[in-house]
């Protein structure tokens, strides 16, 4: 019996050395783990996967890939500090998945390849702010490329260059400056019609995390005020 077991372990790990895993394999898990992170089932195993880049330098040293059809469990942060890695590189890649600080990683990168340039980038999944604000909701788009739409900030902005949005379903945190850009949170206004990013996790909570300028548009002001021609003409009277 025990032989048995030894030979369809290594069976196992010869097929998913073999074959490789899809990143939504990787992140699926309805385990909560001791400290209701949700753990990935192959933590501390070296996997194969494949993806497309969908943001690079996430704090200085890492980037994220995500399924061709962004969504629930399609995205990951590889760990890896490689300067050749560009948004919308088709790569495909082993390394060994570990948790770090509650999100499921990709570290330890032992072989990666650029499969194909410029690829376009998955549609980002649209969320609500309820979405993301739910720990046990938001745990599905960890790593996801999304996009939350009309939403408002709060007058108060964290020192941490955070700031509260709310589509009217709840509210949710939004984190500038993750891939080293200068967005600021004094000069982006504070009504948006949509904003686009990946989520992760830190600082105890899900946020949205815009890639570039680009990924946040801005509400225009409008003018309440109404008037004719008629009226314009009739001053100059």
């Amino acid at each position: 019996m025990k032989k048995t077991y030894l030979l369809i372990l290594l069976l196992a790990s010869l097929s998913l050395s073999a074959w490789g895993l899809s990143i939504y394999e990787i992140q699926y898990s309805t385990f909560p783990g001791s400290d209701n992170t949700y753990p990935s089932p192959y933590a501390g195993k070296s996997v194969s996967t494949e993806g497309i880049v969908t943001a690079t330098n996430y704090k200085g040293g890492g980037f994220f890939i995500s399924e061709t059809v962004a969504g629930a469990f399609n995205g990951i942060l590889v760990s890896d500090r490689n300067a050749s890695i560009r948004v919308g590189d088709r790569v495909r890649l082993k390394a060994t998945v570990k948790e770090s600080f509650g999100m499921t990683i990709l570290e330890d990168v032992s072989s990666l390849s650029i499969l194909e340039r410029n690829h376009p980038l998955p549609h980002p999944v649209i969320l609500t702010t309820a979405q993301l604000g739910r720990a046990m909701e938001a745990e599905a788009y960890e790593g996801v490329y999304a996009k939350i739409l009309s939403v408002s900030s709060g007058k108060s902005k964290s020192s941490r260059q955070t700031i509260r949005v709310s589509d009217g379903t709840g509210l949710c945190s939004v984190q500038l400056g993750s891939f080293g850009d200068n967005l600021s949170v004094r000069n982006i206004g504070s009504h948006f019609t949509a904003i686009t990013g990946i989520v992760s996790f830190g600082f105890g909570e899900f946020s949205l995390n815009p890639v570039s300028a680009s990924d946040i548009e801005v509400n225009q002001p409008v003018s309440i005020q109404s008037r004719s021609w008629g009226k314009i003409k009739s001053i100059y009277k």
